[in-house]
């Protein structure tokens, strides 16, 4: 495995959830939610889809660049991944774990480790 092609499974993995919450986020928001959607967690859940849709294209184009300028991207994406653990367990024990909280976990943990690996190991 070499680190463009992890940025171009990163970049794979997170297109398909970019993209719904861009282009439908209510539906997607009631689809995943078994709360009262609101005007404002619709909003959130855009911007949420547009953290995602920037992710999905910087991890595409660093897997273009040069090789020290990919060790940054890793390092930095790992802090970000690093966070999204972080703010996953902490939802995760204050609320209720649900199976797509502990699959975001997941997710985040898997690529945190992965960037942990290329940029820093």
């Amino acid at each position: 495995m070499t680190l463009p092609t992890w940025f171009r499974i990163h970049a794979a993995v997170t297109l398909p959830f970019a993209v719904p919450m861009l282009l439908a986020p209510q539906w997607t928001l009631e689809l995943l939610s078994s709360k009262t959607v609101t005007e404002l967690s619709v909003d959130l859940f855009r911007l949420l889809g547009a953290a995602y849709a920037l992710i999905t294209m910087l991890t595409w184009v660093a897997s273009r660049l040069d090789r020290p300028a990919q060790l940054a991207v890793a390092k930095v994406l790992c802090v970000y991944e690093s966070i999204g653990v972080l703010v996953g367990l902490t939802i995760n024990i204050v609320a209720a774990g649900t199976l797509g909280r502990v699959i975001t976990i997941g997710f985040f943990s898997i690529f945190a480790l992965g960037y942990l690996w290329f940029g820093f190991l």
